[in-house]
């Protein structure tokens, strides 16, 4: 397993998200995958590639928005959008865990369902005692929107 661990004092008036999970084609582990960690649409502050058992564990601050890319070559890349920071005023300095199990497919052998076109996604928190959402209505947004586009 990688884990990419910062002082973490640096968060402590911001808190943190630690991601985890594992990276799969069609039920089995991918390993090689390369994650790429874009704060604010600007700078990448991380990169790094998964092991043979696809499982990867990241920390990042909060504060700020984040795109996290998932790629392969030959795979379809999967960006996941993080909005780190509270959707209202209130105070999201704790600790918070994600499980982020993503699934790449092969580009033009594999199905393509809701999961695949467009492969984006975003997590948000609204409620800090809850912890962070995966926003679903975004998804069906986003894949409305793509369909138009296409037709």
């Amino acid at each position: 397993m990688v884990a990419l661990f910062v002082n973490e004092s640096l968060f402590a008036q911001n808190g943190v998200l630690m991601l985890h999970g594992k990276v799969v084609n069609k039920g089995s582990s991918l390993g090689g995958v390369t994650v790429e960690i874009i704060s604010d649409q600007v700078d990448t502050i991380r990169t790094f590639t998964t092991p043979n058992n696809g499982s990867y564990k990241v920390m990042v601050p909060l504060g700020t928005v984040y795109s996290i890319s998932f790629y392969k070559e030959g795979y379809v890349t999967k960006s996941i959008g993080v909005i780190g920071k509270a959707l209202r005023e209130v105070n999201i300095d704790g600790r918070y865990f994600y499980q982020l199990d993503i699934e790449l497919y092969l580009v033009g052998n594999d199905r393509e369902d809701e999961t695949m076109i467009p492969p984006v996604a975003k997590l948000y928190i609204e409620d800090p005692k809850k912890g962070f959402t995966f926003d679903k209505q975004y998804v069906k947004w986003v894949q409305e929107e793509y369909r138009e586009i296409l037709e």
